[in-house]
């Protein structure tokens, strides 16, 4: 299994800041094609273009980027690079 942590927006997009995957040996594109089509259709978008997506707690554009591998056992980390503020 591969642990999934959501940070920030992304938590809501998924409702819980932890999600467990039965994938194994997965290029983080697909593993974000998986996390999307279990998402609930009603529930906020993630905009996987404005992400920081960690391995291990490595940044993935450190590695591979989007063609990184992930195996069981792996933290994946997902962090919106986008937040709000005030004016």
């Amino acid at each position: 299994m591969i642990t999934v942590k959501f940070f920030g927006g992304a938590k809501k997009s998924f409702g819980t800041d932890l999600i467990s995957v039965k994938l194994d040996y997965v290029t983080i594109r697909d593993l974000l094609k998986h996390l999307l089509s279990i998402k609930q259709q009603d529930a906020i978008d993630l905009d996987t273009k404005n992400i920081l997506v960690a391995v291990n707690g490595v940044d993935t554009s450190a590695l591979n980027d989007m063609d990184t591998i992930t195996r069981a056992g792996d933290v994946v980390s997902i962090i919106p690079i986008i937040h709000g503020g005030n004016k």
